[in-house]
């Protein structure tokens, strides 16, 4: 699945995210299979389309801040880890009682299995650290029938996730490096219409600055809103895919295994582990300050210590994406040299 290492939008978003309800609802069983699982028409997002060419309404409604479906409080849209395909949804909600969470398992299994859904015993990514039931069951979908994959837990805090098989497999092999066939070589981000740059507090005394920030926390850290702020993240994500493409192909060449191609990233660009613990901590204190400024109705103040959430991430992703660029530029040397065609 698409792992950010630190999305700012999304964090942002989730300080402001809706109360939990009180009340614990079993879905129904056209509840889960029409609005829990994305099987397309007007109010559902695409299975196997990209981010950027999502509905912009759905990204929002999926980009952690409300889920209006009993007992789920949050929505989020799951993505191929490469590729960035959509390949599931995932609803999460507060922790219940003890006994609503076992009615609330309960109340699923009777639901899932009068609606024909079957235990299913295919690997699947981890949902939750604790016990989930899983099960399976062709649906038609906006683009024909797919295998769908549903699972749940209640152990602690609710959460349920409905994906396409096919995708969630895609994802965990492109996790491990191994793309698709005939995937193309990522291409070098340009500046959106109407960037600005990395956005810094003064700008925020600009209220179309401001309106741009609103849509960045809106669309849930869209790379192609985010874009507009800040170049580094979208040189960050390039570089990211870049690498992931070019190990691919070495050792799907057979020329090279993963190993060798690692050595030659730590001989170009070791990893540092005080780096990252650095970036994290610069990132702590900003946060803190908007958590605190969340309740303000001061636009410009809010929008002030959102900049510095975002001037941290600016940071991290251009010292990051230039450790990339360095160990991709060894990359290709490497396939160069084997004879792999990297076009």
């Amino acid at each position: 699945m698409k792992i950010h290492s630190i999305a700012p939008a999304a964090l942002l978003a989730a300080l402001c995210a809706a109360p939990a309800q009180a009340a614990m609802t079993v879905p129904d069983i056209e509840t889960i299979e029409t609005r829990l699982c994305p099987v397309g028409g007007a109010t559902a997002l695409r299975l196997g389309v990209t981010e950027a060419a999502q509905d912009p309404a759905l990204r929002r409604a999926f980009s952690g801040r409300t889920a209006p479906i009993a007992p789920f409080t949050e929505a989020h849209a799951v993505y191929t880890h490469w590729s960035e395909k959509l390949s599931a949804v995932e609803f999460n909600g507060a922790s219940p009682d003890g006994d609503d969470n076992a009615a609330f398992e309960e109340g699923m299994v009777k639901a899932l299995d009068a609606g024909g859904w079957t235990v299913s015993l295919r690997k699947m990514p981890v949902l939750t650290p604790m016990g989930v039931g899983a099960y399976e069951k062709v649906l038609v979908t906006a683009d024909g029938p797919r295998l769908m994959m549903l699972q749940f837990d209640a152990s602690g805090a609710v959460a349920l996730r409905c994906g396409d098989f096919e995708l969630l497999r895609l994802s965990g092999d492109e996790e491990l490096e191994w793309l698709a066939p005939g995937s193309s070589r990522p291409v070098m981000p340009v500046s959106p219409a109407g960037a600005l740059g990395t956005l810094r507090p003064e700008d925020c005394a600009k209220p179309e600055i401001r309106d741009h920030l609103d849509q960045v926390l809106d669309e849930g850290a869209h790379p192609e809103i985010n874009g507009k702020f800040d170049q580094a993240v979208a040189q960050d994500r390039y570089q990211t895919r870049l690498k992931t493409w070019l190990r691919w192909k070495i050792v799907a060449s057979g020329r090279a295994n993963g190993n060798a191609l690692w050595k030659i990233e730590e001989q170009t660009a070791p990893f540092s582990g005080d780096q990252l613990e650095k970036d994290f901590n610069a990132f702590l204190a900003p946060v803190a300050a908007y958590g605190q400024a969340g309740n303000t109705d001061d636009a410009e103040a809010k929008c002030r210590v959102a900049a510095g959430v975002m001037l941290a991430e600016s940071k991290r992703a251009a010292t990051d994406a230039a450790r990339l660029a360095k160990i991709n530029a060894a990359l290709e040397a490497e396939g160069k040299r084997l004879g792999v065609n990297l076009d």
